[in-house]
């Protein structure tokens, strides 16, 4: 791999790109003084022991007391299962949190409060509608967590100004993409939309607005005609925060989905959106 490759995925993992050229560095010198490393790395002498000072800090380097000092890489394999490791605590926490949240709101017996509605007959439109109200307002990011891949036409025209005004739309699939969502799966797909899939069927449905608002989707009943459902709307900054983390993570150990070749034992003739939109 290039060495811009690797900067990039240490980036990926927490690393800022000076710490990034400056870990990189010491893998290739071993342990060196901090001039020697400014000079192979790129980070500027005035900030490379600021720089070594905050890998020190997060256990990713070690240092020699002798004078001056000397530095020197912790290894790849240890640091990466680190941060493996560390990842999935913070999942595990935030699913916890998740999981508390969605046991406190079904356990409610009041339909309605502030940012949340439960409905059988208009409650598809009225979520909808807000889905497309959120997406216009999209700056830079949308994440959408999703079982069944809704699609309407309004919500095709938003995806598409999104998409042209440099908007990343990325989907997590929560369940396999069967021949019932193929079609729309595919349209998203084709349209500028990242798709991953996360088999994590017990896990609402959520949709993040650059880190900003987040809507989630309580279901009840998986009956695909007319189904109960609460929906959660929310821009409280702490809440938000916790929801946006958590779409990063899962985001980060989804795995890809090719939608070009059909899969085997589906029709191979081809369906319209339109037939194939779903209101769940």
């Amino acid at each position: 791999m290039k060495r811009e490759e690797i900067e990039n995925i240490l980036k990926n993992f927490g690393f800022t790109d000076y710490e990034a050229k400056a870990y990189y560095a010491l893998l290739l010198l071993g342990h060196s003084k901090a001039r020697e490393i400014s000079k192979v790395s790129g980070v500027p002498q005035s900030k490379i022991y600021e720089v070594l000072e905050r890998l020190l800090e997060k256990n990713l380097v070690e240092v020699y007391t002798v004078r001056p000092k000397e530095f020197k890489a912790v290894s790849p394999a240890i640091v990466l299962k680190n941060f493996i490791e560390e990842e999935e605590r913070k999942i595990k926490e935030t699913k916890e949190r998740v999981e508390e949240l969605i046991s406190s709101l079904n356990s409610m017996n009041t339909e309605v409060f502030e940012g949340i509605w439960a409905s059988t007959e208009k409650g598809w439109k009225t979520f909808m509608d807000k889905v497309c109200e959120m997406f216009g307002r999209a700056e830079n990011y949308i994440f959408v967590m999703s079982k069944y891949f809704s699609w309407s036409s309004k919500l095709a025209r938003m995806v598409k100004l999104c998409i042209r005004r440099g908007v990343k739309i990325r989907t997590i699939a929560l369940r396999e993409i069967d021949e019932n969502s193929y079609y729309r799966a595919k349209w998203f797909s084709e349209n500028g939309v990242e798709i991953r899939m996360l088999k994590e069927e017990k896990y609402p449905s959520l949709i993040d607005i650059d880190g900003k608002e987040i809507l989630l989707r309580f279901e009840k009943s998986l009956n695909r005609k007319n189904f109960p459902f609460t929906s959660l709307w929310s821009r409280e900054e702490s809440f938000v925060k916790i929801i946006d983390s958590y779409l990063k993570y899962a985001w980060k150990f989804s795995k890809p989905v090719n939608l070009e070749k059909l899969p085997d034992g589906f029709k191979s003739f081809s369906k319209s959106i339109s037939e194939n939109s779903s209101e769940n």
